[in-house]
């Protein structure tokens, strides 16, 4: 299994760091093409989330490049200066930890919703950018269909897991009550669009922005009223609660635009401001304003992780064996269909010689019986099918019914009787 990847995650790695090695779609689609110009034959996939970033490679021949130093590469950092963030694996041990991942037990929120979308969505940009080949195809797809098997079979994830749903509760547990609030979300993407959802819900007064020239294409959420992203500036002192949650790779506030905007609000209240972006979305120095606290994604979920210690979570009612089991059955199927792949030109190459075989013992045949040339052209297309299909039952067989170990030496075996077979044929 060649297999490796190479990445930095929330548990080694702070938002500054993360930050550093984020990737929008766009820097994505780009580091990919860019890789699989560089290392021909190598297969590359990323997985880019506030949470983490993960260089996957795999490749068919040879030893795979070191993701690590790729990484630092198209960041354009030093990799002396970054080696201690990262963490790498290879072989079983990477694709054990990629399906842990988009179950989503490896997530600050555990269970939670958003991962195995954004799996998915690694793999279907490396599709696009031509990077994802067979084995990493399979491996990612093996891993989403064992992660909605755990969802479904487990009740590891509730529904509301999402980090629109910590913020809510972190700011509840802060002391800042959405009811009767005034709210301004800045982002129109999915978190953006359930933020301004929840907090509606939870009863404050919800503004999004919307940039003008997707006006016409996006439906605001209930009872949410829109403003130009480029006016954010000019409403900002008529909100308490600000969430920022873009994939802009600039800050939507920074310190400069926003100090002269925000007055203090009356009765000493303070107004909060949740940044849920990777990269961050508001600049840092904006907590220096009076009157203002601001909190990003890592406070964020460090409080969420808190407060489900001490609070009844569906997670503790899920056996951990039960997830393990089913992560490890899934885990088994993708070891055996990468351990039976390395045969199937073999199994092709004996298909296809005992076809040509049949025909070639019954061509005599149909030429007695069929002297219309087209009716004898579709007899030995049927007769060549039919050949094919019935050594596929017998080749994948072996397959189904013997030991894995046994393989090798049986495929060896079929390979060298197709070469002798094929030899006596030609002389």
């Amino acid at each position: 299994m060649n297999i490796r990847m190479a990445g930095i995650d929330y548990t080694n790695a702070g938002v500054g760091e993360r930050e550093r090695f984020t990737f929008t779609s766009a820097a994505r689609a780009t580091a990919l093409c860019r890789i699989r110009r560089r290392y021909a034959g190598t297969g590359c996939v990323i997985i880019a989330t506030c949470n983490r970033t993960e260089l996957w490679l795999s490749a068919e021949g040879g030893e795979c490049p070191d993701p690590e130093r790729i990484l630092c590469e198209l960041k354009n950092v030093s990799y002396d200066a970054y080696k201690h963030i990262f963490v790498s694996r290879s072989g079983q041990d990477a694709a054990t930890h990629l399906f842990y991942v988009a179950g989503g037990m490896k997530s600050q929120i555990m269970g939670e919703n958003q991962i195995l979308s954004q799996v998915k969505e690694a793999l279907e940009a490396a599709r696009e950018a031509g990077s994802a080949t067979p084995v990493l195809q399979k491996l990612f797809q093996s891993a989403v269909a064992s992660a909605k098997r755990v969802r479904t079979e487990t009740g590891i994830a509730r529904a509301d897991v999402s980090i629109a749903s910590a913020a809510l509760d972190f700011i509840r547990g802060h002391g800042f009550e959405p009811c009767g609030a005034s709210c301004l979300v800045i982002g129109s993407g999915v978190i953006g669009r359930l933020c301004a959802e929840l907090f509606s819900g939870a009863g404050a007064d919800v503004t999004m922005t919307l940039r003008s020239r997707k006006r016409g294409g996006t439906t605001p959420p209930r009872n949410v009223r829109v403003i130009d992203y480029d006016e954010r500036y000019s409403f900002l002192a008529g909100y308490q609660i600000v969430i920022s949650a873009t994939v802009s790779p600039h800050h939507t506030i920074t310190h400069d635009e926003a100090a002269g905007r925000l007055p203090p609000l009356d009765g000493g209240r303070e107004r909060v401001f949740l940044d849920l972006a990777m990269p961050r979305d508001i600049d840092p120095d904006v907590k220096k304003i009076a009157g203002v606290r601001l909190f990003d994604i890592d406070q964020i979920h460090e409080q969420i992780h808190q407060n489900s210690l001490s609070q009844d979570c569906p997670s503790r009612d899920c056996p951990a064996a039960m997830v393990k089991e089913i992560i490890d059955g899934e885990i088994s199927a993708f070891v055996q269909w990468n351990a039976f792949r390395v045969n199937i030109e073999t199994i092709l190459a004996a298909r296809n010689e005992a076809a040509e075989d049949v025909a070639r013992r019954l061509r005599a045949l149909i030429k007695d019986c069929a002297r219309d040339e087209m009716a004898e052209e579709r007899l030995k297309s049927a007769i060549t099918l039919a050949a094919g299909k019935v050594m596929d039952k017998m080749l994948f067989g072996i397959r189904d019914n013997l030991d894995p170990v046994l393989w090798a030496p049986c495929f060896e075996a079929l390979r060298r009787s197709a070469v002798v077979e094929a030899g006596k044929e030609r002389a």
